[in-house]
């Protein structure tokens, strides 16, 4: 009997928890890949973030090349020489104060090139100036307006404007009238 009982003795061994139930060890080997995974994840964003605030140092570098961008545009104002100076910007009005006149350059490319078809009125110390082009196709006509209002001041009298046509633009000069108190 002695010899019997020495193999269940042997049987009778501790057995880990998880071999005597499957469903645990799928439980705690899930949750050690989520936590490896969220370690991971957490470190990776750490330095992602770290590494976008050390960015402040380049912001010398982005001004440098602001100025020469900068430098590169007036290079090419100059290339470009001062006749042609009024003429380089975009749109359709633009308005120069040259001391003693206001200029202000009506491009007509957008008005076929016609002076009739811009319109220029004035009421009081408020110039309006207003434009219209018809422009047809085989299968549509486009229609473009455009109007637009100034309002000078008490030294400008818009009933002493002149109008002139030079090439594709309009150009309407109003004189600035200097008060006789500058004068005395």
């Amino acid at each position: 009997m002695d010899e019997n009982q020495k193999p269940e003795e042997n049987n009778n061994e501790v057995k880990p928890l998880c071999k005597k139930h499957p469903f645990f060890k799928c439980l705690l080997c899930g949750l050690m890949v989520f936590l490896g995974a969220f370690c991971a994840f957490y470190v990776v964003t750490d330095w992602h973030f770290k590494s976008m605030l050390r960015m402040k140092p380049l912001m010398p570098y982005e001004r440098k090349m602001e100025k020469l961008a900068h430098k590169e545009m007036k290079g090419l104002e100059a290339f470009m020489g001062k006749e042609n100076k009024m003429f380089r910007k975009n749109g359709i009005i633009h308005i120069q104060n040259t001391g003693n006149a206001y200029k202000i350059i009506i491009d007509l490319r957008a008005f076929d090139n016609n002076e009739n078809n811009v319109q220029v009125s004035s009421n009081g110390n408020i110039l309006t100036i207003a434009g219209r082009s018809i422009r047809t196709s085989r299968h549509n006509e486009q229609i473009t307006e455009f109007q637009q209002s100034y309002l000078f001041g008490s030294d400008v009298k818009l009933s002493n404007m002149t109008k002139e046509t030079e090439g594709n633009y309009y150009i309407i000069t109003i004189p600035i009238q200097t008060s006789n108190s500058d004068e005395d």
